[in-house]
């Protein structure tokens, strides 16, 4: 779980410093960090190694200014390894992870359950036990599935699955001619199952 994040990016040298010294002061003798990796001695040589080469780089020397670059460079991979490594010793807690130092990552927004169908219509088609199921869904619905029953829906019956589908209409066959029959459909999102559609009959044709 991504609980803190290492926030480099864009970041010039003097921002690395300063967020690296943070991490170092928050994590040095922290008891939930009893092992970090990399080891907080690398972190602060590279740090400290990047502070000796920033004045170096000031006027503009092509090779002081290339080799700063490589120490920021450096520091960055140390500092995002540190992260990943807080995150998975977190163990799911985020305000031992902020201890850290770091920043915390953005809360995902959980994915809504999506409406049930709606506009649920069920016609007989030319051809003899067959009907046509279509409805409309909302965006979000993937898998949508399609249940039937012969019973009266107000009085509870027993509703079977008669087909999945990922179309908004979808055709039942195998079924008793001039039966009548209830259909009604749910769908599966990302956040799970809806709720079910008002149930559409209609009377097959012979």
């Amino acid at each position: 779980m991504v609980l803190v994040k290492s926030a480099l990016a864009r970041k010039n040298a003097d921002e690395m410093v300063q967020i690296s010294k943070l991490v170092e002061s928050s994590m040095a003798l922290n008891t939930h960090f009893a092992d970090p990796s990399p080891p907080l001695a690398r972190i602060t040589a590279k740090r400290e190694a990047l502070e000796l080469a920033k004045p170096l780089a000031a006027n503009g020397d092509r090779v002081a200014v290339a080799k700063r670059n490589t120490l920021a460079h450096e520091l960055s991979q140390l500092l995002v390894a540190e992260c990943r490594y807080v995150n998975s010793a977190s163990n799911g807690d985020r305000d031992v992870a902020l201890t850290s130092g770091f920043v915390a990552a953005k809360t995902p927004t959980p994915t809504p359950l999506v409406a049930p169908p709606f506009n649920v219509v069920a016609l007989p088609t030319t051809k003899g036990g067959e009907a046509l199921v279509r409805f409309q869904t909302h965006r979000g619905s993937r898998t949508k599935q399609i249940f039937i029953t012969t019973g009266d829906p107000a009085t509870g019956p027993e509703w079977k699955l008669a087909a999945l589908t990922t179309k908004n209409r979808c055709i039942i066959a195998g079924l008793d001619p001039e039966q009548y029959y209830w259909f009604r459909v749910n769908v599966i999102c990302t956040a799970g199952v809806s709720g079910y559609s008002i149930p559409a009959q209609c009377r097959v044709a012979a």
